[in-house]
């Protein structure tokens, strides 16, 4: 499942003054605790051990797009006819300092894995920096873990997470060598109670843990990542390197059904499902775009409800001219949802919207999509905005947040086996010099 992204590194602007932050339903999480630091730094760099591609792993036949056009509609014509609805979702957690949330997984024992980002003021300066990692148990309880340095690397970057237990995660970034060069990527493993950090050897390296590296778990131990033509699966044993017949930067999957789509930086819209003996290029319909020269198609991400229940979202969007929005060119798009029934897509478009923020128009394209465990689908619209599929019918669901504060979601995950679905990000609120000072938070629903 494609997760937000942040690259954060040092982010440092001039603010004045100081907002007060929400309340908090919840304890904070500890600080600090639960960290493996670096083994002496021996100067000897950790590296995973990559298997080639397995024998017997076969090139399989494509199958073909049917049908291989979705037209774009006229603006009138809506395919989902969403309507809104009471909120499903409520909030679970409020942190009381500084910063926001970002990848998140969900493990079937209730476990939830996030990234995260502090922010905090110094001498009239606001700081904004990658703070680790936080598990939190099924009681609500958090904890704080900062990923051990590698040796004679610069800071880590994350962008990509997935786990099975609280006992089994996975995080994938990249590192460079503190001197401007040789930035290769990693993984970070937590097993036996400890983080442990190894780069990844090209071709791998060269691809895995950049920006559109998308990972989750599989089950049985087994967890992929993705990205462009890469796949890396870790079998319980080993990573197995595994190419793909499309450039792809969003998963998702349901029992042993994987699914890899091509993601939100990708120019040409596809799809490919993982069978065992290697990985099948699905077909997907062309998504008509108007005719501007500044308009593309994207396919953000995959939500698999059963072998023969896939859904694609995304949407087409484009620039207009001579038309703009807080000074910037007006965007417009459409958002478009396509189920697979086993041989066959359905092109389902949505409402026209822009870039305008007004609630009317706030939808352009998809974003990130999930099952909701009892046949239907969640696709986040826009940070505080999501559209709900249940019994073929679309509503659409407000995220909740405090008194003077927007919802900003950035990644959902659903609990594997069960209905409960659970969404990260901020809280964030605009302060009188045009700042944004934010809050981590935690939603849930189902």
């Amino acid at each position: 499942m494609r997760m937000a992204t942040r690259a954060l590194a040092v982010l440092v602007v001039a603010v004045a003054g100081c907002a007060s932050g929400p309340g908090a339903p919840d304890r904070a999480p500890t600080a600090g605790g639960g960290g493996t630091p670096s083994s002496g730094r021996t100067g000897v760099e950790p590296a995973a051990v990559i298997s080639p591609r397995p024998a017997g792993t076969a090139e399989l036949q494509p199958l073909p797009a049917r049908p291989a056009r979705c037209p774009l509609p006229p603006d009138s014509h809506d395919d989902l006819r969403a309507s809104d609805v009471a909120t499903a979702w409520r909030t679970l957690w409020v942190d009381r300092a500084r910063g926001a949330m970002y990848q998140l997984a969900a493990a079937p024992d209730g476990t939830l894995w996030t990234t995260f980002s502090e922010e905090w003021e110094h001498g009239g300066v606001l700081w904004v920096r990658e703070g680790g990692v936080r598990r939190r148990d099924g009681g609500g309880a958090w904890q704080t873990f900062r990923i051990p340095p590698l040796p004679r690397r610069g800071p880590q970057n994350y962008v990509a997470l997935a786990a099975a237990s609280a006992d089994q995660a996975w995080l994938f970034g990249n590192a460079g060598d503190g001197k401007g060069a040789d930035t290769i990527g990693i993984v970070s493993t937590y097993a036996s109670g400890r983080w442990r950090s190894e780069t990844l050897a090209k071709p791998v390296g060269g691809t895995i843990g950049w920006g559109d590296t998308a990972a989750r778990s599989v089950g049985a131990g087994r967890a992929w990542a993705v990205n462009g033509r890469v796949g890396l699966l870790w079998t319980g044993q080993e990573w197995q390197y595994h190419p793909l017949p499309i450039e792809a930067g969003a998963l998702s999957s349901e029992g042993e059904h994987v699914w890899a789509v091509s993601g939100e930086q990708s120019r040409q819209p596809a799809a490919a499902r993982w069978e065992q003996a290697g990985w099948r290029l699905i077909g997907v319909p062309v998504l008509e775009t108007p005719r501007h020269d500044v308009s593309r198609a994207v396919l953000r991400d995959v939500g698999v409800i059963g072998p023969d229940d896939v859904w694609l979202v995304g949407g087409v969007s484009w620039l207009m001219e001579h038309e703009y929005d807080d000074g910037e060119p007006l965007m417009r798009g459409r958002p478009v949802a396509l189920h697979w029934n086993g041989s066959s897509w359905t092109c389902n478009w949505g409402p026209p919207g822009s870039s305008l923020p007004r609630p009317a128009w706030g939808t352009t394209t998809f974003g990130q999509a999930e099952p909701d465990g009892r046949g239907g689908l969640w696709a986040l619209g826009r940070g505080d905005l999501l559209w709900h599929l249940s019994g073929g019918r679309w509503t659409r669901h407000r995220i909740p947040a405090p008194s003077g504060y927007t919802a900003r979601v950035t990644s959902l995950a659903r609990r594997p086996g069960t209905s409960q679905v659970y969404a990260v990000g901020a809280v964030v609120a605009e302060k009188d010099n045009g700042f944004e000072v934010s809050h981590a938070a935690l939603w849930r629903t189902g």
